[in-house]
């Protein structure tokens, strides 16, 4: 790599680095990064050196202009595939763009639109199981929810006897996933140590549920008009030929976690975040009640909540579930002036980026209307990446939008809800969760 004098190194310890950090307070390393290294930065952990963006400009010209050039990180390039398999998540170029052509329809705005009933209808019930006076973990409650809609919405299927089961093997595979990523040392996953072991149980209970899943499908052999029947039915331009159970299986898991796992955690931080913001919660409520008059939201009131969905975009800015994105450089490319040799594991700092002061002014501050439409136009390109960017940005981006602002809408027209506990802090996983949940109390609206 050209240049490299240029590009300051994190401080770090003797012989690890920072790995230390990076395993152990991976959100304070996030942000100490723009502080002191600026847009790129050298973040080495152990052996390995990884090549820090904390920068708009970059981050776009990374993700846009150069992602022929890149594959996956070993995260989820290497160490989820026994969770994710080949599906969208971990496919390269021409398979993922063939994967993405062929989940596209799925995620159009004519589909999309029919999805919103089920969304607000799932919220209802899900509020009015709740006790007033009564005391919960929010978080759970919303990873169930979330689960349920994107069971019905892109499977057509109840899983609410699986939720459990479902929630506590993802969160098994995740731990795996980051454990690996922090280690000196790698185990090949086909070692039968304990902690593969253990992976592997949750892995065969997902996969349990996933083929039930599609074996009932099949045997319909009809389209339901979601991505499971899209799936199945599909057939490759080129021969005629149809996806296998195993290839269906690897798309079905990535929509599993990327279609709940994160909207639930963006929804738990935006509804701490309005507990601790009492202006904030009473112009939601005020917006909702003016909108919807206590009727159940449907898709075309989405445009008329404009405040719902800067609340969550706000909590997405502060609390980013996918917080970093990580890239492999398969060839030499040039970014911001420095050569980035084949082989460089390149990384965008999207926490860090998300509290760039010259980016947000007063970054630490929840302030929901930098994200109204003019304000959200005037912000550099880039400096905004929940989503990611690029070829590769999130197939689902208008569908977690459009469900997370349906779902605080939903909420804040039934319930008030409180939170308990002081400062939540954030566990970063493979994606970003309230460490321990989110305790509330449930205070039902007259």
């Amino acid at each position: 790599m050209e240049n490299t004098a240029a590009i300051p190194r994190l401080a770090g310890r003797p012989l690890v680095g920072n790995l230390l950090q990076f395993r152990h307070d991976r959100v304070a390393l996030l942000r100490r990064l723009p502080a002191e290294c600026g847009d790129l930065g050298w973040v080495r952990l152990g052996p390995v050196r990884v090549l820090m963006v904390s920068s708009a400009p970059l981050s776009h010209e990374l993700l846009g202009e150069h992602a022929g050039a890149l594959r996956k990180s070993p995260g989820l390039g290497e160490f989820a595939r026994p969770l994710l398999g080949g599906g969208l998540l971990t496919s390269e170029h021409a398979p993922h763009r063939r994967r993405r052509q062929l989940m596209a329809p799925a995620f159009q705005h004519k589909r999309i639109a029919g999805y919103a009933q089920v969304m607000a209808e799932l919220t209802e019930r899900a509020a009015a199981r709740w006790p007033d006076g009564g005391e919960l973990d929010l978080a759970d409650e919303l990873m169930r929810l979330t689960l349920a809609i994107v069971s019905r919405t892109l499977f057509d299927a109840d899983v609410d006897d699986d939720a459990g089961a479902i929630g506590e093997a993802l969160t098994v595979a995740m731990q795996h996933v980051i454990t690996e990523v922090t280690r000196l040392v790698h185990v090949p996953y086909a070692w039968p140590t304990p902690r593969n072991q253990k992976l592997r149980r949750a892995v065969a209970r997902l996969d349990e549920i996933v083929y039930r899943l599609i074996a009932k499908r099949r045997a319909l052999d009809v389209d339901r008009g979601d991505v499971l029947s899209m799936l199945l039915l599909a057939r490759d331009e080129a021969d005629g030929s149809q996806l296998g159970d195993e290839e269906v299986r690897d798309e079905a898991m990535t929509l599993l976690l990327a279609g709940h796992e994160t909207t639930a955690n963006a929804l738990a931080w935006a509804q701490w975040l309005l507990g601790r913001h009492p202006d904030v919660y009473a112009r939601l409520r005020a917006e909702c009640d003016a909108v919807l008059g206590g009727r159940t939201p449907g898709f075309e009131d989405w445009p008329r909540l404009p405040y719902a969905t800067q609340v969550l975009k706000e909590a997405m800015r502060l609390y980013p579930p996918a917080y970093l994105l990580g890239r492999v450089a398969e060839r030499d490319f040039t970014l911001g002036g420095h050569r980035v040799a084949a082989g460089t594991i390149v990384m965008v700092n999207v926490l860090g980026m998300h509290r760039r002061g010259d980016y947000f002014a007063e970054p630490e501050a929840f302030r929901p209307e930098r994200f109204e439409a003019a304000a959200e136009k005037a912000l550099p390109r880039g400096a905004f990446l929940p989503f990611g960017g690029g070829p590769r940005v999130c197939i689902g981006n208008h569908f977690a939008l459009m469900e997370g602002a349906l779902i605080l809408a939903t909420l804040a027209e039934r319930v008030v809800l409180e939170p308990i506990a002081g400062d939540v802090e954030p566990e970063p996983l493979m994606t970003l969760r309230p460490r321990g949940g989110v305790r509330v109390r449930v205070r039902r609206r007259r």
